[in-house]
C-alpha cells in the first residue's frame, strides 16, 4: 500500500516517513520505481543495471570522456488527479576521487537542481538521502559529464528513487441499490460504489446516515459495497438516507441521498354487523393505513377460495347489504373475514361479529326507542346540529302498524310489522307517539326513512299523537318512523320488497307439438340484467322446473315450451317464478298461476 508522506524540507534533507496527511490541501504519496518511464545510458560510455531497489552505474576509463548525459531515468505519475511535488533518492560513489560529473534533477526537461559528485559520500560511508522539491509532469534524475577529458573507472549507486505526488482529486460515490419499495424488515440492504483515482488509498471513512444519525460506518475502501443497514429503531414513515465518503486528505465525495420508506405495521380494519330484518344484514367495513396506504381489501365468507362479497382498493368506510340466505342455512351462524393489505405488503385479517340467520318465525331487528346523533339521516343531522328541539325524553310509542303486515315482532318494547311489499306499489304505515300518561303527542314532526336513511315522507301527528304514511317502497330492509325531538323517538318496520313483474301468456289451449309462449318484464331495471325467470309445472304436490331464461338489461324476458306431439287430452297447472338469487336484493315472487290445456 502506498503511504502518504510529509515533506521534511526542501533541497538536501533526510526523508521523514509520516502517517496519512490530515490537511485538506491534499496528501503526498511516495511512488517508487514503478513510475519510471525511461532508463537510458545514451552515449554507450557507461552502463547501468537495476537491482530492484536501485541502480548500479559503471563508467569504465575512457580517454577522452565526452561531455553530456551518461545516465538518466524519467519518472512520471501514473494517476490522474495528482501532481508531482518532489523527487527523493539516495546516492553513493565507490571510487576514491570525485570527477567532473554532476548529479542533476530535471523538471520537464529543464535543469531544476544539481550537485557536484564531491557531494556524494564515498563507500564505505552510508548513502546520502536527497529530497528535491520540484513540480512537473516529468521529473528526471541524471548523471551529467560537465567537461570532455580523460576519466578513471567510476561506479555509483542510486538507491530507492521515488517521486512524491499530491492527490488533488476527491473520491466519488454512487448509491446503486437503495430499496425501491416499502421496507418491512429490521434492516435494509444498501449497495453503493466508492472510487478514487488512487483506489482505496485515496478513501478513508464511509458512513450511512438515516435522518442525520449514523446507522453504519466503516472503511471498506474502493469498490462495490453491500451493507444490511439496521433499522430496528427507525419508526414507520419516509426517512432520508445519506451516503458520505471521506477523501484521504482531499475533500469527501459529494453526498448521495435516497429515501427509505419503512412500514412494518399492518393496516387497521374493523367490521360491524347490523340486521335489516329477518333475512338481511348490513356489513360495515372500515380500513385505513397511516403510512403506505391501502392497496386492496376484501370481505369474504370463511371458506377457502370463497368469492368476495365486497372489495376495494382504497382506504375508507363502506357498507354492503347481504341476503343471509345466500350464505347461511336457517339457524346457522358464521363470521365473515375482512382482509386488508397495504402497499408494503402488511396484511390485517379480522372477523366480523357473529352473523346468524334466524329460524322461521324469529326476526332480528335493531332496537327501537330513543336515539341521538347523525346516524339517522336528516332528522339525526338536525338533532346533532344543536338547534332547539322539544324534549322527547318521556315520549313513548307502541310501534308501527300496517295492513300489509304478515306478522309482528318485538323490538325494544314496541311492535314492528313484518311486511312483504311490491316494488313501487303503495304501502301504508301508521303509529302513535304519546306521553307517559297516555296523552297523545300533538303536532310533532315525523320523518319516514328508508333503509338507506333517506327521507321518503314527513308528516305531523294529530291531536291524539297519530300519524300515517302512504309510500311506494323501492328498497328492502328496515324502515324507520322518527319523531323529531331530543332525543329522537323511533319506530321500526321490516319491509321485504318483491319485484314488480308483468306477465303475458299466449297459447293456454294448445294442440300436440305446439309451443307455449310466456313473455314479461321485471321492474326495477337496476341490476335486472341476467336475472333468472323460471316456468314451473305442478306434479302432484311438487312444483318442478320446465324452462328458464334470463332477463335483458331492460328487464324483458321470454319463455317458450313445446308440448309433446305424442297425444293430448290433458291439462297442466303452471306458474312463473322469479327466484331468489345471490346479489339480487329483492324477495322471490310467484308471478302468475295458469293452466294449459293440450287438446
Amino acid at each position: 500500500m502506498r503511504r502518504p508522506l510529509a515533506l521534511g524540507g526542501v533541497g538536501l534533507a533526510a526523508l521523514c516517513l509520516a502517517g496519512p496527511a490530515a490537511g485538506t490541501e491534499g496528501s503526498l504519496y511516495r511512488l517508487g520505481p514503478e513510475t519510471i518511464v525511461s532508463h537510458v545510458a545514451p552515449d554507450g560510455q557507461c552502463s547501468s543495471q537495476f537491482s530492484g531497489s536501485g541502480f548500479g552505474i559503471t563508467c569504465p576509463p575512457h580517454d577522452p570522456v565526452f561531455a553530456g548525459t551518461k545516465w538518466q531515468i524519467d519518472m512520471r505519475t501514473p494517476y490522474g488527479g495528482t501532481a508531482i511535488e518532489a523527487i527523493t533518492f539516495s546516492a553513493i560513489r565507490y571510487h576514491e576521487t570525485a570527477t567532473s560529473i554532476a548529479l542533476q534533477v530535471l523538471a520537464d526537461g529543464a535543469l531544476a537542481w544539481g550537485v557536484a559528485e564531491a557531494d556524494l559520500p564515498r563507500s564505505p560511508a552510508a548513502p546520502k538521502a536527497y529530497l528535491v522539491s520540484r513540480s512537473g509532469q516529468t521529473l528526471s534524475l541524471r548523471l551529467f559529464q560537465t567537461e570532455t577529458r580523460k576519466q578513471p573507472n567510476r561506479v555509483w549507486a542510486i538507491l530507492d528513487p521515488a517521486i512524491l505526488v499530491r492527490d488533488l482529486q476527491a473520491p466519488t460515490a454512487q448509491l446503486v441499490g437503495p430499496p425501491e419499495g416499502w421496507i418491512r424488515d429490521a434492516s435494509a440492504r444498501i449497495v453503493w460504489i466508492a472510487s478514487d483515482n488512487l483506489g482505496s488509498d485515496g478513501i478513508r471513512g464511509q458512513r450511512l446516515l438515516v435522518d442525520g444519525r449514523v446507522g453504519w460506518s466503516g472503511a471498506p475502501g474502493a469498490g462495490t459495497h453491500t451493507v444490511d443497514l439496521p433499522l430496528g429503531d427507525v419508526p414507520d414513515g419516509n426517512h432520508a438516507l445519506r451516503l458520505e465518503v471521506d477523501g484521504d486528505g482531499t475533500p469527501g465525495a459529494g453526498a448521495q441521498g435516497a429515501t427509505l420508506r419503512v412500514d412494518r405495521t399492518a393496516p387497521t380494519a374493523q367490521a360491524t354487523v347490523a340486521y335489516l330484518g329477518s333475512d338481511r344484514a348490513r356489513i360495515g367495513v372500515s380500513v385505513s393505513d397511516a403510512t403506505s396506504g391501502i392497496v386492496r381489501w376484501s370481505l369474504a365468507p370463511p371458506e377457502p377460495g370463497a368469492a368476495a362479497i365486497a372489495s376495494g382498493t382504497a382506504a375508507g368506510s363502506s357498507a354492503t347489504e347481504i341476503a343471509l340466505a345466500d350464505y347461511l342455512a336457517s339457524g346457522e351462524t358464521t363470521r365473515l373475514v375482512l382482509r386488508a393489505e397495504d402497499l408494503a405488503g402488511n396484511v390485517r385479517t379480522v372477523l366480523t361479529p357473529p352473523i346468524t340467520r334466524q329460524p322461521p318465525g324469529v326476526v332480528a331487528l335493531p332496537p327501537a326507542g330513543t336515539y341521538a346523533g347523525p346516524e339517522l339521516g336528516e332528522p339525526g343531522l338536525i338533532e346533532a346540529s344543536g338547534v332547539p328541539l322539544p324534549n322527547f325524553a318521556t315520549i313513548q310509542s307502541k310501534g308501527l302498524r300496517s295492513p300489509r303486515a304478515r306478522r309482528y315482532a318485538q323490538s325494544g318494547g314496541q311492535l314492528a310489522p313484518i311486511i312483504v311489499a311490491t316494488w313501487s306499489r303503495p304501502m301504508t304505515l301508521s303509529g302513535r307517539f304519546f306521553h307517559r300518561n297516555g296523552r297523545g303527542l300533538r303536532g310533532a314532526t315525523v320523518y319516514l326513512l328508508d333503509p338507506l336513511r333517506r327521507t321518503q315522507a314527513t308528516t305531523l301527528t294529530d291531536r291524539r299523537g297519530r300519524f300515517h304514511f302512504r309510500v311506494r317502497p323501492t328498497a328492502p330492509g328496515i324502515w324507520r318512523a322518527v319523531a323529531l325531538g331530543r332525543p329522537l323517538v323511533v319506530g321500526l318496520a321490516d319491509v321485504a320488497v318483491r319485484p314488480l313483474v308483468r306477465v303475458r301468456v299466449r297459447g293456454q289451449q294448445l294442440r300436440p307439438g305446439e309451443t307455449l309462449r310466456v313473455a314479461g318484464v321485471i321492474r326495477p331495471r337496476a341490476r335486472v340484467a341476467g336475472k333468472t325467470v323460471e316456468l314451473q309445472w305442478r306434479r302432484g304436490t311438487e312444483w318442478r322446473p320446465l324452462a328458464s331464461t334470463r332477463a335483458d338489461r331492460r328487464g324483458r324476458f321470454a319463455l317458450r315450451y313445446r308440448v309433446s306431439a305424442a297425444g293430448g287430452g290433458y291439462a297442466v297447472r303452471m306458474r312463473v317464478v322469479v327466484p331468489r338469487e345471490k346479489g339480487w336484493p329483492f324477495s322471490p315472487v310467484v308471478v302468475k298461476h295458469f293452466s294449459v290445456s293440450v287438446l
